[in-house]
């Protein structure tokens, strides 16, 4: 991929002469690019143009997307993600890498997107969600500690759907649980802490529970017992006691069928714990981005998934799911042959909004780890200082359209650019741009005159453009 940012201003300028900038992530450290703008000073359309290139270069886009904005790029097939839509991703999939996938790594990474997204989702949700993820897997055949077990089928809600009414249970398990499968399986677990269900097993052991609180109570009062008849009279609720706890027990036994049975009361605390984690997963569910209704977006390239329509949470939630996804897509490709090629871009608008110093989280894994495998990560923003240091230093090219006077400090800080470099930046006229390649340590920032038929340095950056072009 080549892109045309424009003319070095410099160049221009004082020297006379036109000097091509050019975005090539082949010639960079990696692909990824930050591109910082207040609003109203080009950053949609620097992005369309960017995004545009990359497609027209044959570099597979996806592009997500909280304002609709970025629908109207030529080639680009847009999806609306929405309760109405019904459109949705399975977060049950696995990947399949013995090394990196299986059902513990993706277990931890649901809980650990609930958690971010949920305020009060404490220790004991956390335990909950954990276990019932696990069991609603183990369900399926599929363990963690057997990788084979981890290969399974995806299955959409139509399908998934008609073989429930068919009953055909069995083939179920020849797919990945869906999120009905969660919803359906955590209901059930609720209902049996609750009233004990068709479990006898559970009722009987909380009765032997409230039994044998009742006969400690009895047995301290024995203890402090003094007069002869008051000792009879506990003496004989002991023994009523014991005789009710030995019938209770016999019957615990009788009623047990998995051996599970009281594993699961531990596992899932109480009635108020399990119907807290039931009512997120419902609040999830609702939106309907989880559903196993995977978009067509007809074997476009560049792929638009539009998600203003959910809400905050559920735009995280939806964007580090289909991260995660597609970084397992191309880490299956292999690396790329020559290290440094492009292959695929995630384009995230408003980024920080997703954004964490969590080292493991997907963002900064990728901006880490990506680069052989040709996969880029383009984020925009308005405010610099909102971007963490582990995505800001791992970027190839960081593009500066114009920022608030009021983060000029930070920025001088955090991206080592200078306050002159700052003052020169004109909106839609002049940029900043720091292109990393390798073997510089810290290359500065250079201002470049984008093209714009509305001035006349911008005419100039124009018409280059169009020469370079014809003789191409």
């Amino acid at each position: 991929m080549k892109h045309y940012l424009g003319l070095n201003e410099f160049g221009l300028r004082q020297k006379r002469e036109e000097w091509a900038v050019l975005y090539e992530p082949g010639r960079l450290i990696n692909s990824h690019l930050m591109l910082l703008g207040m609003s109203g000073v080009g950053k949609s359309y620097q992005s369309k143009l960017l995004i545009g290139s990359a497609a027209a270069s044959g570099v597979e886009v996806d592009v997500f997307d909280c304002h609709d904005e970025l629908q109207s790029i030529p080639g680009a097939v847009a999806v609306k993600y929405s309760q109405a839509t019904g459109y949705g991703y399975n977060p049950l999939v696995l990947s399949t890498d013995p090394d990196s996938g299986g059902v513990n790594r993706q277990v931890e990474f649901l809980v650990g997107l609930v958690k971010q997204t949920t305020k009060q989702f404490g220790s004991k949700q956390e335990a909950v969600l954990r276990n019932l993820l696990i069991d609603v897997y183990m369900a399926r055949g599929i363990w963690a500690d057997n990788a084979r077990s981890w290969h399974r089928q995806c299955i959409s809600e139509r399908e998934h759907a008609a073989m429930l009414e068919a009953k055909r249970f069995s083939d179920l398990r020849n797919y990945y649980p869906t999120m009905t499968d969660l919803m359906s399986f955590a209901k059930r677990k609720a209902m049996a802490l609750l009233i004990g269900g068709d479990n006898k097993c559970v009722t009987a052991f909380e009765a032997l529970t409230k039994l044998k609180g009742r006969l400690n109570n009895l047995n301290s009062k024995w203890a402090k017992a003094h007069d002869d008849a008051e000792i009879d009279k506990i003496q004989n609720q002991i023994a009523d006691v014991k005789s009710r706890a030995v019938e209770t027990y016999a019957a615990f036994l009788d009623a047990m069928e998995t051996g599970r049975e009281i594993d699961d009361v531990f596992k899932y605390d109480s009635v108020d714990v399990m119907t807290s984690v039931l009512q997120r997963l419902e609040i999830l569910a609702a939106a309907g981005i989880f559903r196993s209704n995977a978009p067509d977006f007809r074997g476009a390239n560049l792929r638009v998934h539009q998600i203003k329509s959910l809400t905050d949470d559920q735009q995280v939630m939806f964007v580090k799911l289909r991260l995660r996804e597609i970084f397992e897509e191309v880490k299956r490709l292999g690396p790329t042959a020559t290290g440094t090629e492009l292959r695929r871009v995630c384009f995230i608008d408003e980024a920080p909004r997703y954004m964490v110093s969590d080292k493991d989280d997907i963002i900064n894994v990728i901006a880490r780890e990506s680069r052989k495998f040709g996969l880029g990560l383009w984020c925009a923003g308005q405010e610099p200082t909102r971007f963490p240091e582990s995505y800001a230093s791992n970027v190839g090219c960081t593009m500066v359209l114009g920022i608030h006077s009021m983060f000029w400090k930070g920025a001088i800080s955090n991206l080592r650019i200078t306050e002159d470099g700052l003052r020169y930046i004109k909106p839609k006229e002049v940029i900043s741009v720091k292109l990393q390649k390798e073997g510089q340590a810290d290359p500065p920032f250079v201002n470049v005159v984008v093209p714009n038929p509305s001035n006349e340095a911008g005419r100039r950056a124009v018409e280059f453009a169009r020469g370079h072009r014809k003789a191409a």
